[in-house]
């Protein structure tokens, strides 16, 4: 007997910038993190799963895990027979906070593979990923690679050669970290660079495209192979906060963007990744990994594809949300995804009465015909909340 061990911990992305160990979160990411804790019982799969969280699986929602087939076990510390753990993400802190709850401390990465996880998910990643994508005949021309800039001459430089750019550091999470730069190095952008660079040793540049489209490609790494998983497609603002997801089967992603693009720029593409993934990922991650893309509008209505805005070697909503569409929703059904924040609990209880009233849920067949669900419990404390609409 064993236990397959998940955790959702989406601050392991700060944690990461942070580069500490006991790395503590802000009161946000706090309470975001433990009202959407038992998020991994969507993506979880088979007997062995659990999932460690201090939330209480209510009768409703564990009559909907019956009806959906979904056996994951609900846990607030760690079984003693856990043989794999999968959290959200890697860090020291990750493996620090797994010990506390008792992991053994023997199956989880050592220091060595840690800092190569850390540095592989750095935003300088994608620039190593768009220069070997470069050297591939994938069919369509590249857009200019992002810039890794280590100084101030080095950040001036960039963002007056060009009229509007984005400034990124290297590790952040959800749209934050980014400054939108217009063609001027003005005092504010001088103080912000120069303070990321000294804490997390470079910033990236990149030229702002016109977008059109969100998604992302999304693969898993076995150790050894990484493979194609599925398309996400998704909304985000303009300084990439994340918005929610479209419930749509692969086919149906790929027709809506291939209306943009090539359909063989997508599929060369992704055979391209796969092996750029297995040289540079698979030794040292199993797990899943997502690479966001996007298309953009080059010239009037000239539409190219950008393939690597950024990897993400983390589950991802866009993944939580493939595999909820794979698994769960009917055929001939399609949605949405969310995550919303309610700054009062009384307004989230009752959004999510109404929507339950106007989206009555139907489950036909172990999968989602339409409706509203949430995905993870709304108490009398709970301000974010997961959910799915379903047509």
């Amino acid at each position: 007997m064993s236990s397959h061990l998940y955790l959702f911990a989406p601050e392991n992305d700060m944690a990461l910038a942070a580069n500490k160990g006991h790395y503590t979160p802000t009161a946000v990411v706090t309470t975001f993190a433990n009202d959407v804790s038992l998020l991994p019982m969507w993506y979880a799969q088979g007997d062995e799963a659990v999932v460690l969280t201090q939330q209480q699986v209510d009768d409703k929602m564990q009559s909907t895990f019956d009806a959906l087939g979904i056996t994951a076990r609900a846990v607030a510390s760690s079984p003693d027979d856990v043989t794999m753990c999968s959290p959200w993400g890697w860090s020291d802190y990750m493996v620090n906070k797994l010990v506390r709850a008792g992991v053994d401390k023997a199956i989880l990465p050592d220091a060595a593979t840690i800092d190569t996880l850390r540095t592989l998910s750095g935003r300088a990643t994608s620039r190593t990923i768009m220069q070997a994508l470069a050297d591939e005949a994938l069919g369509y021309p590249m857009p200019p690679l992002p810039e890794v800039l280590t100084t101030d001459a080095d950040v001036e430089q960039y963002v007056t050669s060009h009229p509007l750019t984005m400034l990124k550091s290297p590790w952040s999470s959800s749209g934050r970290g980014i400054t939108i730069v217009q063609g001027k190095y003005d005092d504010k952008t001088a103080r912000a660079a120069a303070g990321t660079i000294g804490k997390q040793g470079y910033i990236m540049g990149e030229i702002m495209q016109r977008k059109v489209l969100d998604f992302a490609m999304e693969f898993y790494s076995d150790g050894t192979t990484v493979r194609f998983a599925g398309y996400s497609l998704f909304n985000t603002s303009v300084r990439g906060v994340y918005q929610g997801n479209l419930l749509l089967r692969d086919a149906e992603i790929e027709n809506m963007l291939s209306q943009h693009i090539e359909r063989s720029w997508l599929h060369n593409t992704r055979s391209a990744m796969e092996r750029i993934l297995t040289q540079l990922i698979a030794p040292h991650y199993r797990g899943y990994v997502g690479v966001d893309m996007l298309i953009y509008d080059a010239n009037s209505n000239h539409f190219l594809l950008h393939p690597c805005i950024e990897l993400n070697l983390r589950m991802s909503m866009g993944m939580v949300s493939r595999i909820i569409t794979d698994r769960y929703i009917a055929p001939g059904s399609s949605g949405t995804f969310g995550v919303d924040y309610f700054s009062h609990t009384p307004d989230l209880i009752e959004w999510s009465k109404s929507m339950t009233e106007d989206n009555p849920l139907s489950i036909l067949n172990e999968k989602i015909v339409k409706g509203y669900l949430p995905l993870t419990p709304i108490t009398n404390a709970t301000r974010y909340v997961a959910y799915i609409v379903v047509q």
